[in-house]
């Protein structure tokens, strides 16, 4: 089961017809996709079809700036050129692209507490789920942003049903847009109460007053009186005058709900070379460009892009359930289900945009856990393709070496006719 589920596949499909089509009209294959792309200005689009029981109404993009992003950033035509070179010289090489989109956020709704006790320390308890994917952090550093303290002194609770009663866990990319959205709503409204108590002991509106480092300080005089939160947390102690009919504690619970899930997009590049003797192929370089809306964490995003394209190298190139001719399983063992290594995990570069923020979220978030898987099988098939010179020649996955050398030997039995009728004219 992949990441990415039935995206990865049918990616696979409608990428090998565009190259397809490419070919068979004598158009270019960057031309082709051009053509087709949906533009900037008509977003967001309806499509007429649904996912997971939400309507798919595209929230925002620039499919074609990506594209033109990717283009400068791998340095298309001077690589083109280069490839064409080693072709000639011998070598089996070749370059495949792909553009997907993914949805992400996956609703209806999600909820979050937070609260500041009286040491100060901030503790966010979430019904969302740690997958390894860096969900603390990036609840911490949203939670930080909108509250005004740093980030180190948050705490994330998650997997205590006994702590909150509603949550759906991590799946669907849906932790950032659905969790983090409601971490912020809890987050502004936790802030919103500790200024306007701070007020009242401050003696000034809480509109001049803001939260830097975890203080309540005058935004005309930073270096003047100030309260720090864990005091105000202290102030709002069961039976505190300044309660005002408020629940105790400095604490509030954020809800973030959604129709429509959230589209992030994004082009991937593959380099690979071909051993005609053996069918193995090597990928060689490898770019992803993708648009996140808006990256809380960048280097976990590339994280997440670069651990799904070593998933993608397994799915396209050796990863395989088969069988026998009574149905017994064959792949029973790491030696027959070949998962790639270190060794085979070439330079990944990764080109991580803001340019399309969401507008269904208060931060303009996407989801990135999909986006390194999604479109890497049709990447990497159409730089095979391009490196056995046989457009379209590559119409399953994986790409094994002993179906390639097939391809190949084929390919090498039909020119020979074509060579001794030459030589006979």
């Amino acid at each position: 089961t992949y990441r990415s589920p039935g995206r990865y596949e049918s990616t696979f499909v409608r990428e090998r017809m565009l190259d397809a089509s490419a070919q068979r009209l004598g158009i270019d294959r960057v031309e082709v996709r051009r053509r087709n792309l949906i533009g900037a200005a008509e977003m967001p689009f309806a499509r007429p079809l649904d996912a997971l029981g939400d309507d798919v109404v595209l929230d925002s993009g620039d499919y074609a700036g990506l594209l033109d992003q990717t283009l400068a950033r791998i340095e298309w035509t001077k690589l083109n050129a280069n490839l064409a070179q080693r072709r000639r010289n011998g070598e089996a090489v070749g370059i495949g692209l792909a553009m997907f989109v993914e949805k992400s956020g996956l609703g209806p709704s999600d909820g979050v507490n937070v609260t500041v006790d009286p040491n100060g320390h901030v503790e966010v308890v979430t019904g969302g789920a740690s997958l390894g994917q860096g969900f603390e952090t990036v609840m911490a550093q949203i939670c930080a942003e909108a509250l005004g303290v740093d980030y180190r002194s948050i705490g994330v609770v998650h997997g205590r049903t006994d702590r909150i009663e509603h949550g759906i866990g991590a799946h669907a990319t849906r932790a950032t847009v659905m969790t983090g959205s409601a971490t912020h709503v809890a987050a502004l409204k936790v802030r919103a109460l500790a200024l306007e108590v701070a007020a009242q002991l401050l003696q000034a509106s809480s509109a001049e007053l803001t939260i830097a480092a975890g203080r309540v300080v005058r935004k005309d005089m930073p270096a003047g009186p100030s309260l720090e939160l864990g005091e105000i947390a202290r102030r709002l102690a069961p039976g505190s005058e300044l309660l005002n009919g408020r629940a105790p504690g400095l604490t509030a619970q954020g809800w973030f709900h959604t129709e429509h899930m959230t589209y992030p997009y994004g082009v991937h590049v593959a380099v690979v070379a071909v051993d005609r003797g053996t069918g193995a192929v090597a990928v060689e370089k490898y770019l992803i460009a993708y648009d996140v809306g808006r990256a809380v964490n960048p280097m976990l995003v590339e994280g997440q892009l670069v651990g799904g394209l070593a998933q993608v190298l397994g799915g396209a190139l050796w990863e395989e359930f088969r069988y026998d001719a009574r149905g017994e399983p064959l792949s029973v063992t790491f030696a027959d289900y070949l998962v790639p290594g270190l060794r085979e995990v070439p330079p990944v570069d990764v080109l991580l945009t803001e340019d399309a923020p969401s507008p269904r979220n208060p931060l303009g978030l996407k989801g990135a856990g999909e986006g390194g898987v999604n479109a890497g099988g049709a990447a990497i098939a159409s730089a095979i393709d391009d490196a056995i010179g046989q457009p379209g020649a590559i119409v399953t996955l994986p790409v094994t070496p002993t179906r390639l050398q097939a391809l190949i030997d084929q390919q090498q039995q039909e020119s020979r006719p074509a060579r001794a009728m030459d030589k006979a004219t």
